[in-house]
């Protein structure tokens, strides 16, 4: 048979219908075989993007504490504050390893990179622990500091650079590969091989807000101070409390109030207003116990801002005040979405109590207060048998490290991670073009705490 007999006999097959269905089946089959691998292809494509994300974003975060913590060692004035500080950088830095080493880059610069990295781990570990026997920095050791400091420092506006890249999609990790050199070069060159450290993979806090309050955990104390021997309210008393606090003119349809669970008891009320935006209300706790408002939202969308930061503080301190809450000054702010977050501490006798925080949301566009919370001052607000200080101002200043610059002193009230609160001489001072608070012992000189300010348009954070 010739090619053309084969050929008409199998245009003959074709025509014939049961054959033309299994060759429509067939290539049916063989199209969703290819789909599929596509699909599963493309799939575990996006899967190692997304691991290659996140172990990049933990080296953001590892880095960045280990520059923070080098950088408050750098101002620690008892090798027991240092210790904890070289500590933290140690850890820090094999996490950074860690997760250095899960990204899809070899290159030399890299090498130079993760040497970096064991370098200032294994310097942090050896000299925190002759801190640990009461052995200060010597000179040396804190030039040392000072260098492995700015490489940290470097490094972390590099990896932020790339950050912003690879969020905003102009990069992705095919690219990195090619461009790996170039962000990594500026890291230090000839530093000496250390073992990169096995440690489980964990993702770390950026700075916390300062107006959150660099001293938040003392809110889950077991019992609310200011309700200790209130007597309970009922739901209607609670509703009257909620109308009476965001003004009845704005008060049109009240829901009924729900329990809301947590450290304090309270009912929760969604109101709505007679112009409310469509989508928004006002929600409340108000406190079972004593009647107070722990919290107040009210979700309406924020106009242009045509306030100041300054107006928003008066506002809110004026505020405060029609509500009873007396002898507070504010602190710290926050700007975000056109509104202004405000931080009020108590202060007895001169002395700030940050234990006793109130925050209070100003709306920039016409000066409404959109947002209140009072859970750090209804759970520690006390009035407290404050100590004469048992060491001077002056004895203060002199155990500061010689190298911070102070440009101001006030005594003031903190609470501890234990929960114990402490009497304290608060001091800000500055290194070159950074910003610390140092907290000393006013009754025994012990060197507390230390926190970085840092000061940004949209307010003032910590770490």
């Amino acid at each position: 048979m010739g090619i053309r007999d084969k050929l008409l006999d199998f245009k003959r097959r074709l025509s014939d219908r049961r054959m033309y269905s299994i060759v429509i089946l067939v290539i049916a089959i063989l199209s969703s075989i290819s789909i599929y691998q596509y699909k599963a292809k493309l799939n575990y494509k996006n899967y190692l993007e997304n691991e290659f994300n996140r172990s990049f974003f933990e080296l953001v975060g590892f880095v960045q504490n280990v520059e923070v913590s080098l950088a408050k060692a750098m101002v620690t004035s008892t090798p027991k504050q240092t210790a904890v500080q070289l500590t933290e950088v140690w850890r820090e830095a094999n996490f950074a390893q860690s997760s250095l080493s899960q990204l899809p880059i070899s290159n030399i610069e890299l090498d130079k990179t993760s040497k970096f990295l064991s370098q200032v781990g294994d310097f942090s570990y050896t000299v925190s622990r002759a801190n640990i026997d009461g052995k200060p920095l010597t000179n040396e050791q804190w030039k040392t500091l000072e260098n492995l400091h700015n490489m940290a420092l470097n490094l972390s506006n590099s990896l932020n650079n790339l950050e912003n890249e690879i969020q905003s999609g102009r990069m992705k990790w095919g690219e990195l590969q090619s461009k790996g050199p170039i962000i990594f070069k500026r890291t230090a060159k000839n530093l000496s091989e250390g073992q990169i450290g096995e440690v489980e993979k964990q993702f770390k806090e950026y700075p916390s807000l300062i107006y959150d309050g660099p001293f938040s955990e003392h809110i889950e104390k077991i019992e609310p101070s200011v309700l200790v021997g209130k007597p309970d309210i009922d739901v209607n008393k609670a509703m009257t409390i909620a109308k009476d606090f965001v003004g009845a003119d704005k008060v049109s349809q009240i829901s009924n109030p729900t329990n809301g669970d947590g450290t304090i008891k309270t009912y929760s009320i969604l109101i709505n207003g007679p112009t409310t935006p469509s989508g928004s209300s006002i929600s409340l706790d108000v406190t079972k116990k004593g009647g107070y408002i722990l919290y107040m939202l009210n979700s309406r969308p924020v106009g242009v801002p045509s306030l100041n930061i300054e107006a928003a503080k008066d506002i809110a301190k004026k505020f405060l005040d029609t509500k009873g809450y007396k002898g507070i000054k504010d602190t710290y702010y926050m700007a975000d979405n056109n509104t202004a977050t405000i931080n009020f501490a108590y202060v007895q006798n001169g002395v700030t109590i940050y234990s006793d925080l109130i925050k209070v949301k100003v709306a920039l566009d016409n000066g409404e207060i959109v947002g209140f919370e009072s859970k750090g001052y209804l759970m520690s607000h006390k009035v407290r048998d404050l100590p004469i200080p048992k060491i001077s101002e002056k004895q203060a200043r002199s155990m500061l490290n010689p190298r911070l610059s102070i440009k101001s002193v006030g005594l003031a009230v903190i609470p501890l991670e234990s929960k114990r609160e402490v009497f304290v001489y608060e001091i800000k001072g500055s290194v070159g073009n950074r910003n610390f608070l140092t907290y000393i012992n006013a009754e025994n000189g012990k060197e507390e705490n230390i926190l970085i300010i840092l000061d940004t348009p949209n307010g003032v954070l910590t770490m």
